[in-house]
């Protein structure tokens, strides 16, 4: 067994590799400790995975860390030093982390897991990722692998040939510190938004921008592909986050575009700052997509060819992936279900397994979206007592519940599930989530705004099965994989009734959900259908500012701190009696 690993700089994760190459389980460890991106070390998560597959120390052959901690602080250190003294606080920052993630990685694993700390070895970062993204696809051979992120061990993008697992070759890369993902959250934190959290509200709020207003036109000047050198090239005076611990743009920005916004204020359509900051998240939205292009492009021209691993933070723009997909050379685009950083830690993992003499490049097999295991807590007592106290089962039978929550729905009640394991990736796709009529406006508002309290220019997304996405949606065979896992958004036929959907977004698009067959959602879809309902609205079930949940407490907890009503589990379906 192999044991990847990630954590400290990051959000940290778990992920456990057999001998046949076999993704056996992940956990993220904010679902264990319930610490919204949580970046301790994964020590629940280690733990989980060897309790629940009743493993010993002894079962582990290699544990790996997802980046090269010295490499990472080297580039960093190196870009510091240049700006001494105002980047002395960035330096000692980043000399911390060195510690953390090296020494203290070492010392963590000799404390909790005595006798791992020997088999302890190093992936590369933007290896990690790629690895990830080629663990969720069938073929192995003649694809490309496109990283682009925050920052890496040494780069911020990455275009590598992947000959085989074990022979991937990186072509070109992006140095530190030009960053397209800390420019995003560069533009995250100015208008207002937590970093490494608020990257979606920029993209929601991007649509309601205007691409030739002038603060647009200015965002999308402050990076620029150099066409020569096949270089993206930025005005480093704009930014901070290459020489401060504190912040992440410059007094400059502040002069080019205006004050960044308070984050106190509420944001909200129609008031008087809310056009400017769209203007502005539409210029990086823009100027994002653009650069991406170039990058598919030149890897395109040096690698020859036409299938794509695209992962990295970057990834998680979805908005973007349909424009990609529209370039004439592209066959495929593969998303991971987790592109981040949380994610690497299975790349980690094969990393080991491919490290090993157990490696065949046969038998590396596409992992589920769903864990094949159930989160189930030792405190069962107290499951019991919070069902008694609060909740009563409804229906107990599995094919009785699932239709009785169709008939809620149905009648446009909102209904949460925490069904069999939770989902892989940070994206609810049906286990861990929140369900309403996708074509009921009302349902759908409730879901956003009263249990939610989510943004309001945030859309949901709309799941549903192939069949009828064909119907309302321009779907794109090239990004197929990505529509499971709402990865990708797209167009609403323009005569089509999907445009007044309550799950559009105001630029005439959705973030689709694809369902899988026998999936929670299948399951239900095949309740509602003869009801008239073909389309759920699904959100992740949580309350703000928490991960998504985990176990059936952790559902419990959220109905009794909103006014869900109703929640679907594996005991039956509950209502809450007050």
């Amino acid at each position: 067994m192999f044991i990847g690993v990630t954590g400290y700089n990051h959000e940290s994760s778990a992920a456990l590799v057999n001998k046949k190459g076999v993704l056996v389980d992940f956990y993220r460890e904010e679902s264990l400790s319930r610490i919204k991106g949580d970046k301790s070390f994964p020590r629940r998560s280690i733990k989980k995975l060897l309790v629940t597959h009743n493993l010993k120390i002894k079962d582990i052959e290699r544990v790996a860390f997802y980046e090269r901690p010295l490499s990472a602080f080297l580039h960093v250190a190196k870009e510091a030093s240049l700006h001494m003294p105002r980047s002395l606080s960035l330096l000692t920052h980043q000399f911390r982390n060195f510690n953390r993630s090296s020494v203290s990685c070492f010392l963590d694993i000799l404390k909790f897991f005595r006798g791992l700390e020997s088999k302890l070895i190093y992936s590369d970062h933007h290896l990690s990722h790629t690895l990830t993204a080629l663990a969720y696809t069938n073929t192995k051979k003649d694809i490309c692998s496109v990283v682009v992120d925050g920052f890496g061990d040494r780069s911020t993008a990455s275009i590598s040939q992947i000959v085989d697992p074990t022979e991937i070759n990186e072509l070109w890369e992006c140095p530190y510190p030009v960053s397209l993902g800390l420019f995003y959250s560069s533009i995250t934190d100015y208008l207002g938004f937590a970093i490494n959290e608020g990257e979606y509200k920029v993209m929601g709020l991007a649509s309601f921008g205007d691409s030739k207003s002038k603060s647009a036109k200015l965002v999308r000047d402050l990076m620029d592909w150099d066409s020569t050198s096949n270089e993206i090239i930025s005005d480093m005076s704009y930014f901070d986050y290459y020489l401060s611990t504190s912040n992440s743009f410059s007094i400059k920005l502040e002069e080019l575009l205006g004050p960044a916004r308070n984050p106190f204020v509420k944001l909200i359509p129609g008031d008087s700052d809310f056009q400017r900051c769209a203007d502005i998240a539409r210029g990086a939205q823009d100027l994002t997509i653009y650069l991406l292009e170039k990058i598919f492009t030149h890897a395109h021209k040096i690698t020859n060819s036409r299938r794509f691993l695209f992962s990295g933070g970057v990834s998680m723009n979805s908005a973007s992936i349909d424009s990609l997909a529209q370039l004439s050379f592209v066959d495929e685009i593969i998303v991971p279900p987790c592109p981040g950083d949380a994610g690497c830690a299975i790349g980690a993992a094969f990393y080991c397994y491919i490290k090993s003499n157990y490696y065949s490049d046969l038998n590396i097999s596409k992992p589920s979206l769903f864990p094949s295991r159930k989160e189930i807590r030792n405190d069962e007592l107290i499951t019991e007592q919070i069902i008694s106290n609060e909740f009563y089962v409804l229906q107990r039978d599995e094919d009785d519940a699932f239709l009785k929550a169709a008939k809620l729905i149905a009648e446009g009640e909102v209904i949460g599930t925490v069904l069999s394991s939770s989902e892989t990736g940070p994206r609810a796709l049906g286990n861990r989530s929140l369900l309403c009529d996708g074509k009921n406006k009302e349902a759908v508002e409730n879901l956003n705004n009263v249990i939610k309290n989510r943004s309001p220019f945030r859309p949901t997304a709309p799941a549903m099965r192939y069949e009828i996405a064909q119907k309302y949606y321009k779907l794109r065979p090239e990004i197929y994989e990505c529509y499971k896992t709402m990865s990708a958004t797209c167009k609403c036929y323009e005569d089509n009734v999907s445009l007044e959907f309550p799950t559009t977004h105001v630029d005439g698009t959705a973030r689709i959900q694809i369902v899988e067959n026998n999936s929670s959602i299948d399951k239900l879809l095949s309740n509602l259908e003869p009801m008239g309902i073909e389309i759920l609205a699904n959100s992740s079930l949580n309350v703000s500012g928490d991960p998504t949940c985990f176990d059936l407490i952790d559902g419990l907890m959220v109905c009794s701190r909103t006014k869900l009503r109703y929640l679907l589990t594996d005991i039956g379906l509950l209502k809450r009696k007050t």
